[in-house]
């Protein structure tokens, strides 16, 4: 594409919007007024996709990217718009699919939940490749590519995890059984940083040894201490040793005195300062009182359920997973905390929320991307006074609060969820009262 751009825009998902040949082009890198010449990368009927060769003129938002990887790594994509223009360009594209969506505003924009812009994810899944020759990489997958990119550190990784990349990366290299590991996935719990290593053959005794070690290039390795584990094709993990274990780690939310226990495999949020914050302020714009009757639907292990059995209130938490309603039902009892668990499949319209009956005064759900459609008439039967919903797709976040909208309730706040700095993500948390 030989003749520069200029843009426009930004789409939702941060890239540059260009208009050219009468149709959109969206143009990754590249940020709204400036002029770029552009490398056309795909073309569809009514759009098309390019990414930036050159900046031309710059916009004053840009910044040098602080990852030396950014622009191969596909694990961020606005690392040249500086942090405060990305909260910012989210909370835009957040209130245009909500009006796009359903026609709303809310009454009151919340201030947006952050924390710093790198040093903040605290679990993340790096492939592990070993060509013929015995060259290792370790990384993350490339823009568009299933190829890895390697690295040997991440910007947004917390500390504790980024130090452990070059010894990994060492301890690979030397390997008796090359290519015996195909994924390595770190994690930071309040115990410190733990590991899981996806194996495809099984590492020898010298492997094992080593990853304790504190030898040349190997140092940083020997604070992992006990939590490593090995994930085989048999069900669960081993430990080291080789024998099959079921850990626990745990994290906590200072504000309730709660440390909710999981396994390494389980989900759980990447950024626990903003996950601390979250908890806060749903709790904040439920108001729980004792006594109150609440739902918590797609639960997980609790991490609001038991925030709010904390408060006095009678929740329910309601889960698709057996496994997740097993480990909140074991983070209630750690606790002494009351709160009802059941599993329930979520996504069917009939299924029992609240089967008790009598008034429901609060729900808080937590969907995954698809929203919870099917949930909106069962909810509104119920006629809670305030149901906080946490989104991480603006457009199913607009289309449910449409319903709610049809249905009685207003939207009276809405708040970005910084969970995933520099990248395209936009989580949310939104709170509707019945009129």
């Amino acid at each position: 594409m030989p003749d520069p751009q200029t843009v426009e825009r930004l789409s939702h998902d941060g890239r540059g919007i260009v208009r050219w040949q009468g149709k959109t082009l969206f143009v990754a890198g590249a940020l709204p007024g400036e002029t770029v010449t552009v490398r056309l990368v795909g073309e569809q009927s009514r759009f098309a996709e390019g990414e930036v060769i050159d900046v031309v003129d710059a916009s004053s938002e840009r910044q040098p990217p602080p990852c030396r990887h950014y622009g191969t790594c596909g694990g961020c994509q606005l690392q040249h718009l500086n942090p405060r223009s990305q909260l910012a360009a989210k909370e835009q594209a957040l209130l245009d699919q909500l009006q796009r969506g359903s026609k709303l505003s809310p009454k009151q924009l919340a201030p947006a939940i952050e924390s710093s812009a790198e040093g903040y994810r605290q679990r993340a899944r790096l492939g592990v490749w070993t060509e013929k020759d015995g060259t290792v990489t370790l990384g993350f997958r490339r823009k568009r590519e299933r190829a890895l990119t390697p690295i040997d550190s991440c910007e947004v990784l917390v500390p504790a995890l980024n130090a452990l990349l070059t010894p990994l990366k060492e301890w690979l290299k030397g390997l008796e059984r090359a290519g015996a590991v195909s994924h390595i996935e770190l994690l930071l719990a309040d115990e410190g940083p733990a590991m899981v290593l996806r194996e495809l053959k099984p590492l020898t005794p010298l492997d094992l040894e080593r990853l304790g070690s504190a030898e040349a290039g190997l140092k940083g390795l020997e604070t992992l201490d006990d939590r490593i584990w090995r994930q085989t094709e048999a069900p669960g993990l081993l430990d080291v040793a080789g024998q099959p274990c079921d850990p626990r780690l745990h994290y906590g939310l200072p504000d309730f005195d709660l440390a909710l226990a999981f396994h390494p495999q389980d989900f759980t949020q990447v950024n626990a300062g903003v996950n601390r914050a979250m908890v806060r302020q749903a709790l904040d714009w439920l108001a729980p009182a004792p006594g109150e009757q609440i739902l918590d639907l797609f639960c997980g292990m609790g991490n609001f359920t038991l925030p709010l059995a904390r408060s006095g209130a009678r929740v329910r938490g309601l889960e698709g997973s057996d496994r997740m309603v097993g480990r909140a039902r074991e983070n209630a009892r750690r606790h002494g905390l009351s709160a009802e668990f059941a599993v329930a499949n979520l996504a069917r319209p009939d299924a029992r929320l609240w089967p008790d009956g009598g008034p429901l005064d609060a729900v808080l759900l937590d969907p995954p991307r698809e929203g919870a459609r099917a949930l909106m008439a069962p909810l509104a039967q119920l006629r809670p006074r305030r149901l906080v919903y946490v989104s991480c797709n603006p457009a199913t976040l607009a289309r449910d609060a449409g319903e709610l909208a049809a249905a009685g309730y207003d939207l009276q706040s809405l708040g970005v969820l910084d969970m995933f700095p520099h990248t395209e993500h936009v989580e949310s948390m939104a709170l509707f009262v019945r009129r």
